[in-house]
């Protein structure tokens, strides 16, 4: 028979060949357990990775392809009011230039000699017609308004375009971070 002595040593030798076999296998299992887990979010961080990019591209030609809209349209809108300002000096030439409706026609009376004020000149001019300069100053000066109106217009529009591009950013998102929870 064997003696209790051999039997414990060949119980304890068999606890611990046991563990440190299983311990290894376990080992190995986890090992691949975390490179197959590991690998697998490399492929989605990958996936999502080139959706960001693609989304980024998409919206990179969307904002080019509303710049060159825009750079259209301003250059649409300077031909509009380089036209209106030549038909508005036109139509200044032919009805006799620009008149101001609330100046009054001097009384023309004379001042006596021996006053010591200025005196207006006796043929001064009794119309509300505007000097040519003047005619000039306002209509290029109504211009640069419509200008600045059509400038501000431009950008409100470029604003809400932006605006929008980046709601549905964030909206997408969104999608990916519930996605991804």
């Amino acid at each position: 028979m064997l003696d209790l002595k051999t039997t414990l040593l060949a119980v304890v030798v068999a606890c611990v060949l046991g563990a440190l076999g299983s311990w290894y296998l376990t080992g190995k299992y986890k090992d691949n357990k975390w490179t197959a887990a590991i690998k697998q979010q490399q492929v989605d961080a990958a996936k999502q990775l080139q959706a960001a990019m693609e989304r980024a591209i998409a919206a990179e030609r969307r904002q080019t392809e509303l710049s060159n809209q825009l750079e259209v349209k301003h250059v649409e809108s300077e031909r509009e009011l380089d036209k209106a300002l030549s038909t508005n000096r036109r139509l200044a030439r032919e009805l006799g230039g620009l008149r101001d409706p609330g100046r009054r026609p001097s009384c023309g009376g004379t001042v006596p000699t021996d006053s010591t004020t200025a005196s207006q000149p006796e043929g001064g001019t009794t119309g509300a017609e505007l000097s040519a300069e003047a005619s000039e100053f306002l209509l290029e000066f109504a211009r640069d308004a419509d200008r600045a109106a059509q400038y501000a217009q431009t950008c409100s529009f470029w604003i809400q375009q932006v605006g929008r591009e980046c709601y549905a950013a964030g909206r997408s998102l969104e999608k990916v971070r519930g996605a991804t929870k």
